[in-house]
């Protein structure tokens, strides 16, 4: 007797991801590794900008203030650490995905997120 009922395979897909080759899990993992550390990046640079720009502002302001001058170059100083703190964490993410071999790190690379 033929049966009239067949089954019904349903694939579940993450409609984030723009590339459906994408969907298994090691690359699902380093899609989602690799869009975290992209916005850590850009959210580094702006806070780096935005506290560079006010650093400047205080400077700007200081009108010859030794006082105020100083508080200026200790935000412009911590700003720019801050910015390679950033940087430094990516190369060291990248050494030790190439040298452990880890899968995600290894291929690591910064792209500014796009809409």
């Amino acid at each position: 007797m033929k049966s009239f009922i067949q089954p019904v395979y349903a694939a579940i897909t993450n409609p984030a991801l723009t590339n459906p080759s994408a969907q298994s899990s090691p690359n699902y993992v380093n899609t989602v590794l690799q869009n975290v550390f992209s916005l850590f990046m850009v959210l580094g640079v702006i806070y780096f900008i935005w506290h560079f720009v006010f650093a400047g502002y205080h400077y700007m302001g200081a009108q010859g203030d030794s006082k105020k001058i100083e508080i200026a170059q200790t935000e412009l100083t911590n700003a720019m650490i801050g910015l390679g703190v950033v940087f430094v964490v990516f190369a060291i993410l990248k050494l030790i995905g190439t040298v452990a071999g880890i899968k995600g790190l290894d291929t690591l690379q910064f792209t500014l997120p796009s809409l």
